[in-house]
């Protein structure tokens, strides 16, 4: 083998002395002996650059400092000379065989023999009973009716048992309670008092019309509850009715029956031609449907125009009532509670004042309100009240509620 690569296409060029660096041509260096069969190889000498001008020393004198760019040097060109090379030895050090030295074995599937196939139909006729395609066996009627019985005697013992078994798991009142036993003759005076006023209704339409076309006390008296009670009071007031009494009450009147604390009463309500709507109170006395003239009219020993000028007698007032939010210096909001207080005609109004904590309070309270704080009834309700007069430096309008009378303008 030639280690000598020689490219016969591409001559090498000739030899010059100008491509010597300073060193004698063809002369090998001192110290330096090639080796045997290697042909030795002389580097070109550097070639000067190129793109500078020389310069007198007048032109420099006149030329004063110049900056800029100066021209690139010339890269130099590539050697026609080729690098030798020399093989030393062409044999490769294998780590692992190139062929394997574990033989290789073909995989052997197992044989599968064939299951053998059953016939479906000789299976099923196989499982098939004896009686197949045979009717059912009737069940016997006397087992029926045992059982029917049986089960009835069951269901009629447990419900003989039950009022003993509850009795012996009753709670039964201990030293400290107290066991309460309803007034059979109470109750079915109550009771009889409530069915009577339920079928009553025609009855207290035409008392209640013979009460707005009365002229003279004396023939309003008979229809009248507590009639010399209240004919002092009439004839004070120098009126039969808040309301005038021309006309009779509207078709579509309503009769409720309401229990106030074990004792019923009847109202009825509607709208006259004369005035928007009223309210009529009755009860049974002695077995005679009489009108409350207290209730009916909305008395109060005090107008609401005397009210709202701080003057009148505030014993018992009927007034329709709603919570409130105003305050005063007079009444803070830290000891009072705030209470609107409307006329029974709703034209008039005024304001109360319960101290928190007080009877009065929690008794308005349980009427009012409902729950927490937002769950307020927001309907004026019917109360009957004694007011007492507001403290110094208090507006006139506003009152100091001392006294629930009662829930509704009837008292029973």
């Amino acid at each position: 083998m030639n280690p000598s690569l020689i490219d016969p296409p591409n001559p090498t060029p000739d030899f010059t002395l100008e491509n010597v660096w300073g060193d004698p041509v063809g002369l090998p260096l001192p110290g330096l002996q090639s080796a045997p069969g290697v042909a030795a190889t002389v580097l070109p000498s550097k070639k000067p650059k190129t793109g500078i001008s020389s310069s007198s020393p007048a032109d420099s004198q006149l030329v004063g400092l110049r900056i800029e760019a100066g021209p690139q040097e010339a890269q130099a060109e590539d050697s026609d000379y080729q690098l030798e090379v020399q093989e030393i030895d062409s044999q490769v050090v294998r780590l692992s065989p190139e062929v394997s030295s574990t033989p290789r074995v073909p995989r052997q599937m197992p044989l599968q023999e064939p299951q053998p196939v059953i016939n479906d139909l000789h299976r099923l006729l196989e499982e098939e009973g004896e009686d197949w395609g045979m009717p059912a066996r009737k069940i016997s009627l006397r087992w029926i009716l045992g059982t029917g019985l049986g089960i009835a005697a069951l269901v009629v013992l447990a419900l003989v048992l039950l009022p003993f078994i509850n009795r012996s798991n009753a709670a039964r009142p201990g030293d400290s309670q107290l066991e309460f036993v309803l007034d059979p003759e109470k109750t079915s005076a109550g009771s009889a008092s409530w069915n009577d006023l339920l079928i009553r209704q025609s009855e207290a339409e035409q008392v209640f019309r013979a009460f707005a076309r009365a002229r003279v006390v004396d023939d309003l008296l008979p229809l009248l509850r507590n009639a010399k009670e209240v004919e002092r009071l009439i004839r004070a007031s120098g009126s039969l009715a808040v309301a005038s009494n021309d006309g009779p009450p509207s078709v579509d009147a309503i009769w409720n029956v309401v229990d106030n604390d074990g004792r019923p009463f009847g109202l009825l309500s509607g709208v006259r031609p004369d005035c928007p709507e009223f309210s009529a109170y009755f009860v049974i006395s002695k077995t005679e449907l009489l009108l409350d003239w207290k209730a009916t009219t909305g008395y109060g020993t005090a107008t609401f125009e005397e009210l709202e000028r701080n003057q009148g007698d505030p014993n018992e007032i009927r007034a329709r009532i709603v919570l409130s939010n105003f305050y005063t210096s007079a009444f803070s909001e830290e000891e009072f509670q705030s209470y609107q207080l409307f006329s029974p005609d709703q034209r008039k109004t005024i304001w109360g004042y319960t101290r928190r904590g007080d009877v009065a309070e929690l008794a308005l309270g349980k009427l009012l309100q409902t729950g927490g704080l937002l769950e307020c009834v927001t309907t004026p309700q019917k109360v009957t009240l004694r007011l007492d007069h507001g403290f110094a430096g208090s507006l006139p309008n506003q009152w100091q509620i001392s006294e629930m009378l009662h829930n509704e303008w009837i008292t029973l």
